[in-house]
């Protein structure tokens, strides 16, 4: 019998159903921790590579709707240790939580390829060939970074090392010369000089201090998130949708 209440149930599949199978999916926070462009150009206007991720996910799932959040890198570890972790971790690497083995967690392949730069300047290049080549100077690096073979000189005595709180503020400490040297990822590097007009202001060691992939870290109790999301990240290089959101950077 075609009552009051079929009618009201058409009237609804018929004004909401996007809003119907959005209510369906479920809800996973893309935890990130790292402020800086271009992977975080604003945080509060949820700009940058970070924020794109999960809107080009939420094209290729029915199950799932993801949201990055930023959270501090020891908030992180907190959440891992207490198994608190209720999404994914987004633009991080297997040996920096000690999982060389990939044992503890699930991990994905690689969702953008980066490397950490020497920097100088150019009246005063330094190329660099490993830590010890740094002996004598003095060190640029954000606060809370370990810098691997650089840090364990620095514990000696044999470099000395000064914080700032991001890598724009560490280039203009270097503009300034209050350091010799300096540490930045190649993609904010690479973003900064454009943005700010700093063309032939630096010199970029021809050896990199470090060459690494960001990936997706995944608690093991999230499994089904990874199934999901496995597949999708295995084909973003061949993907002309997620090289899209590339080039805006």
């Amino acid at each position: 019998m075609f009552n009051k209440f079929s009618c009201l149930s058409l009237f609804l599949l018929c004004f909401f159903p996007a809003q119907a199978f959005a209510d369906e999916k479920i809800n996973v926070e893309v935890y990130v921790y790292h402020l800086k462009p271009p992977y975080i150009v604003s945080n509060h206007n949820k700009l940058g590579l970070y924020f794109d991720f999960s809107t080009y996910l939420n094209t290729k799932t029915d199950k799932y709707h993801f949201t990055t959040v930023f959270v501090p890198r020891k908030r992180v570890e907190t959440m891992l240790v207490l198994n608190k972790f209720n999404g994914i971790l987004l633009g991080v690497n297997p040996i920096w939580f000690k999982d060389k083995t990939e044992s503890k967690y699930f991990w994905t392949s690689k969702v953008f390829q980066d490397q950490d730069e020497v920097v100088s300047l150019p009246e005063n290049p330094i190329e660099y060939s490993g830590p010890n080549s740094l002996h004598g100077k003095v060190l640029g690096g954000v606060r809370g970074f370990y810098y691997y073979g650089i840090d364990e000189q620095v514990n000696k005595g044999e470099i000395a090392r000064y914080d700032t709180i991001g890598e724009y503020e560490l280039l203009q400490m270097l503009m300034l010369k209050r350091v010799d040297v300096g540490i930045v990822s190649r993609s904010t590097l690479d973003y900064l000089v454009k943005e700010k007009n700093l063309q032939d202001v630096f010199y970029m060691s021809k050896q990199p201090h470090d060459t690494y992939q960001r990936r997706i870290l995944v608690p093991r109790y999230q499994k089904a998130i990874y199934d999901e999301i496995a597949p999708i990240i295995k084909h973003l290089p061949a993907d002309p949708k997620w090289q899209l959101f590339l080039a805006k950077y």
